[in-house]
C-alpha cells in the first residue's frame, strides 16, 4: 500500500511590494491614483510592487518612492525602510549567484549558431528599421508630452529650522532644471541636487523641468523656515521687610509675585 503524504504550504514574510500593493488594494486605490499623488511614473510603481528593483534608479530615489508610498497608504516608513534594506541585501546575493550559473553555462556550452549572410542581412535590416521607429516615436512624444520630473526632497510642505535645504531629484535626459528660475546642474543620467537658502518665514520654491519644445513640467514646494527660540531669562530682585512679628522675605518676578512667610 502506498503512503500518501501531505503537501503544506510554507508561508513566507511579504516583500515590500506585496505589502503595498495589498494596502493599496484594501484602500480601493489604483496605480494611477498613487501615481497622480506622488507625481511618480505609474512603471516605477509597477516595478515596485513586483520586486523589480533592477529596473528602478538608486536606492536614495526608490527609498523616496517607498516613502512617499507610506504616506499615501497610511504604512510605517521605518518598518519598510528595514525590510527594503534585507531586501535588497538578499536580492544581491541571488544575483551574483544567477550570474555565476550563467557564465559556467556558457561556458560548458559546446554548440554554435551557425551564421550566414542571409541572416546577417536581415538582423540589420530589422534593425535599422528598429532603430527608425523608435526615433521617430521618441520625436513625436516628446514633442507632444510634458517631461518627466520627481521631486525627491523635499517631498512635501514642512517646516523647518536650518536655512539650509537641499533641492534634490530625477528628470530626463537632455532637460534644463530650474529652481525659482535659476538653472542648476543635471547629470547626464538626469538627477540633480541643489542647496538653497531659506528666509525666515515662508518660502515659495518652483521646481521647473523644461525640455527642448519648451514643454514645462513643474512642483511648488511651500517650505516655512522658522529659527529656534533662544530661551528668555526671567530676573528677580528680592526684598527684606522688617515687622514686628519677624522676618518676612519677598521674592518679586516680573510679572508675578510669591510670598514666603518666616
Amino acid at each position: 500500500m502506498l503512503t500518501k503524504f501531505k503537501t503544506k504550504k510554507i508561508v513566507t514574510n511579504m516583500t515590500v511590494g506585496e505589502c503595498l500593493q495589498k494596502k493599496r488594494e484594501e484602500l480601493g486605490m489604483s496605480i494611477k491614483e498613487i501615481s497622480d499623488k506622488l507625481k511618480i511614473r505609474e512603471n516605477y510603481l509597477e516595478n515596485l510592487e513586483n520586486n523589480n528593483y533592477d529596473k528602478l534608479p538608486p536606492d536614495v530615489y526608490v527609498k523616496g518612492f517607498i516613502k512617499g508610498y507610506c504616506q499615501v497608504v497610511g504604512y510605517n516608513f521605518e518598518k519598510m525602510l528595514t525590510l527594503y534594506n534585507k531586501e535588497r541585501g538578499i536580492d544581491e546575493k541571488m544575483q551574483k549567484k544567477k550570474d555565476t550559473k550563467k557564465v559556467k553555462k556558457i561556458s560548458l556550452s559546446t554548440g554554435y549558431p551557425i551564421i550566414t549572410p542571409k541572416i546577417i542581412t536581415l538582423f540589420f535590416s530589422i534593425l535599422v528599421i528598429a532603430i527608425i521607429g523608435y526615433y521617430l516615436w521618441y520625436q513625436i512624444s516628446s514633442f507632444s508630452s510634458t517631461p518627466y520630473l520627481f521631486v525627491a526632497n523635499p517631498l512635501n510642505d514642512r517646516i523647518i529650522s536650518d536655512a539650509h535645504l537641499q533641492v534634490s531629484g530625477q528628470t530626463e535626459e537632455d532637460i534644463v532644471v530650474k529652481i525659482n528660475g535659476e538653472d542648476i546642474y543635471v547629470d547626464p543620467m538626469g538627477y540633480f541636487s541643489e542647496t538653497i537658502y531659506l528666509k525666515p518665514g515662508n518660502n515659495k520654491i518652483e521646481i521647473e523641468a523644461i525640455n527642448k519644445f519648451n514643454r514645462i513640467t513643474s512642483e511648488i514646494r511651500n517650505i516655512i523656515y522658522q529659527k529656534e527660540l533662544e530661551p528668555v531669562p526671567v530676573h528677580t530682585k528680592k526684598e527684606n521687610i522688617v515687622e514686628d512679628s519677624g522676618l518676612y522675605e519677598i521674592e518679586i518676578f516680573d510679572e508675578d509675585m510669591e510670598f514666603i512667610g518666616p
